[in-house]
């Protein structure tokens, strides 16, 4: 199963509740830019049903959560407690936060 959808998927659909994990950047300050070409997108309805806010250190559900590798690494091993399907989930995204970890120090997750 395919949980996340690109920028390009997203205006093709022209729908907008999605929760933004979007890479890191350059400067240490976050300026919030939604919809980033190299973000992945999840639809709310299936953040909400897996619970994932559950495995997020520190979630913040009216704004940014800034994940590091600590975090992250947090969030896997809270993963492995739950279902398979956030199992599935987390492998999805791993190779795009691999990369974002290449570049950046962290990501961020926004419920936009």
């Amino acid at each position: 199963m395919q949980y996340f959808i690109t920028e390009t998927q997203r205006k093709q659909i022209d729908r907008t509740d999605y929760v933004e994990f979007q890479k890191g950047q350059k400067n240490k300050k976050y300026k919030p830019v939604f919809w980033q070409e190299d973000s992945l997108l999840l639809p709310v309805d299936i953040f909400e049903e897996l619970e994932l806010y559950k495995i997020i250190p520190d979630f913040q559900s009216f704004g940014i959560t800034m994940i590091d590798k600590v975090k992250w690494n947090m969030m896997q091993q809270n993963a492995k407690k739950e279902s398979g399907n956030i199992q599935e989930l987390m492998a999805e995204l791993m190779p795009w936060v691999e990369d974002n970890f290449e570049k950046f120090d962290y990501f961020i997750i926004d419920d936009v």
